[in-house]
């Protein structure tokens, strides 16, 4: 009786609000988009002779929210997965400014006044009276005027991460930055000479500063957030490029495939009852789709992972073709494909490449 009642509750509650206030709660108000292919141009070299190569990152975001709340930070990480990527430099730098413009002027003034006076009345008779007084003041003025220096906040902090590996970029939100379009984001990196291309992980997040009980205790909210994966390559080298394209055009499939898994399989329950279970699970989707991050992360193996398993055969296959672009873009710094798989042969006794498994045949 009491789950007929609590099922009951659940179904007015979405027949009057139309869409979940947890749904909207979790929905992103700031969306980002990045490219996943970029070009490393040839700088020159470092002071250890290492060639030096530039990536700019150019990371977009919009925001979605009609009325959203206030942002009052990005924190965007870059890490190079390849160890041969040796952070050298990095922009923007840590910078600072002030809403005042120009110095604020000061003026102090000191006042010294001093006052002597002396006055004698009397009257001689009825008709005859007499006055005498004497008055003397000193006044001394001291001005002193100068400028002091405005007060400043950072406006963009940038520092290394996990010993010099990677960069960090903090952005806050303030009247000369607003944090919303194009911000270009640039990683000088030291490679070897025989450097052909490498994946970065760039992850990025929005947040603001909510206060409550009375601006007592502040709670930090995430408004939006996203990871990417970027392809870097050598510039005018064609065959890197069209590997790192090829990562990027399985990367969106797998992608498009895990959505379609999911509408697939959101649509094989009722409406209602769809509706009913995220009010009170605001999380599934995230865990239905978390096999995808953990592919994109190269954190699991397609062929063992549970979850993986249990998709669908055509899901199976795409996120199987996903990881061997990502392998063929990767092996670009390692010897010639023949070499490597006698090298591998000879120390493994097995096939070289990293997934041995066969690929699953689709029906």
């Amino acid at each position: 009786m009491l789950r007929s009642l609590m099922f009951s509750s659940a179904i007015l509650f979405v027949q009057s609000a139309g869409l979940p206030k947890t749904l909207q709660a979790s929905s992103p108000e700031i969306t980002f988009d990045l490219p996943l292919v970029v070009a490393a141009v040839s700088n020159s070299c470092d002071s250890n002779g290492r060639r030096l190569v530039d990536v700019e990152l150019k990371l977009s975001s919009m925001i979605v929210a009609p009325e959203p709340k206030r942002i009052d930070q990005w924190i965007v990480r870059c890490q190079p997965r390849d160890r041969t990527m040796q952070i050298a430099d990095y922009a923007p730098q840590t910078e600072v400014a002030s809403p005042i413009q120009g110095p604020i002027q000061i003026k102090t003034t000191d006042e010294n006044a001093k006052t002597a006076g002396l006055s004698v009345d009397g009257t001689l008779s009825h008709f005859a009276r007499g006055h005498l007084g004497a008055d003397q003041t000193n006044k001394t003025i001291e001005s002193l005027q100068y400028d002091r220096v405005s007060p400043v906040q950072t406006v963009t902090a940038s520092g290394t991460i996990n010993r010099g590996r990677g960069v960090y970029f903090k952005l806050k939100w303030t009247e000369q930055q607003v944090l919303e379009g194009e911000k270009t984001f640039r990683l000088t990196m030291s490679v070897p000479d025989e450097w052909r291309g490498g994946l970065i992980d760039v992850s990025v997040i929005a947040q603001s500063e909510k206060k409550s009980f009375g601006g007592w205790d502040k709670e930090v909210v995430t408004l939006g957030n996203a990871h990417f994966v970027v392809a870097a390559y050598n510039d005018g080298d064609q065959t890197a490029f069209h590997a790192a394209k090829s990562l990027s055009s399985a990367e969106d499939a797998l992608r498009r495939v895990a959505i379609l898994h999911l509408q697939k399989r959101n649509t094989s329950l009722p409406s209602l009852v769809r509706s009913v279970t995220q009010i009170f699970d605001a999380n599934d989707r995230d865990r239905s789709t978390r096999w995808v991050e953990r592919l994109l992360l190269d954190a699991t193996n397609p062929y063992s992972d549970k979850e993986i398993l249990e998709l669908p055969v055509q899901t199976r296959v795409v996120a199987i073709d996903y990881c061997e672009a990502r392998e063929k873009f990767t092996r670009l710094n390692q010897p010639s494909p023949i070499e490597t798989r006698m090298t591998d042969v000879a120390d493994a006794g097995e096939p070289a490449g990293r997934y041995s498994a066969a690929k699953p045949a689709v029906e």
